[in-house]
């Protein structure tokens, strides 16, 4: 009966974990979320944080913008504090966010925890914030292109004010293909000479109204294109082989 008696105790002993508070800890739901602003407008965030523990008063916890985001501070709105209710382990606080001074490329908004010695905090957040602006440059466009060739063969080059007319078809929410990517310039250079007597497609990405694309041209050189929307149905495109042949060109577009 001694013995049976000590193995009882042993095990009653070890069980410990009702005995084990948790730490006073808070943390962001994750490191890392994404905001999507339209154009011109604004959008809301929904952050959570969680505690490890439950309290039995109200847990006010101060919030930070760290110094590494890049988000213009008029561009968002961030609350003081997010509180953590009594005999909870959980609460959400919203991040504002309008369309000022976010470039093309996007920006971030990087939030920290604040708190003292007793109350210890996980990672800061990292909010990527980007722009969505609305793509319509599908139709039928003339062309007049300004440009010059490094090559010996062709005729008329330099060239100035060159006319063509192509069609950009919309091939996503913001891609776009050109009927031909050097509007008709390869043609009227290389079609006598090299016998390059046929459109060669292009195409361009729009990210609120810059334009980028990049294909391998009819030669075997890598051609890039650069461009602007100028928001009254023109566009502005500039290309450029590997040879260093390159164009300017204004399409503007046909109603």
């Amino acid at each position: 009966m001694l013995f049976v008696a000590a193995i009882s105790l042993t095990f009653v002993g070890c069980n410990y974990e009702d005995d084990i508070d948790p730490p006073n800890y808070v943390s962001f739901e994750d490191d890392s979320m994404d905001l999507v602003v339209d154009e011109g407008s604004s959008a809301s965030l929904e952050i959570t944080v969680y505690a490890a523990n439950e309290t039995g008063s109200d847990r006010m916890v101060p919030l930070n913008v760290a110094g590494s985001s890049s988000l213009d501070p008029a561009a968002y709105t961030v609350p003081a504090n997010v509180t953590i209710p009594a005999n909870g382990n959980e609460a959400t606080f919203t991040v504002e966010v309008s369309d000022t001074n976010i470039s093309n490329a996007g920006e971030s908004l990087v939030l920290s925890l604040g708190g003292d010695a007793e109350l210890h905090t996980g990672n800061n957040i990292s909010i990527d914030v980007t722009r969505n602006c609305p793509s319509n440059l599908e139709g039928t466009y003339t062309v007049l292109s300004s440009g010059s060739s490094t090559d010996a063969a062709p005729v008329n080059n330099p060239i100035e004010d060159f006319a063509y007319e192509v069609e950009v078809v919309k091939t996503g929410d913001k891609t776009y293909t050109i009927s031909d990517g050097f509007a008709g310039l390869y043609i009227e250079w290389y079609c006598e000479a090299y016998g390059t007597c046929a459109e060669f497609e292009g195409n361009f990405r729009d990210v609120c109204g810059n334009l980028s694309g990049a294909w391998v041209g009819p030669f075997g050189s890598d051609v890039a294109l650069t461009g602007t929307d100028n928001g009254d149905g023109t566009l502005t495109i500039t290309w450029e082989n590997g040879f260093g042949d390159t164009a300017t060109s204004t399409y503007t577009k046909v109603e």
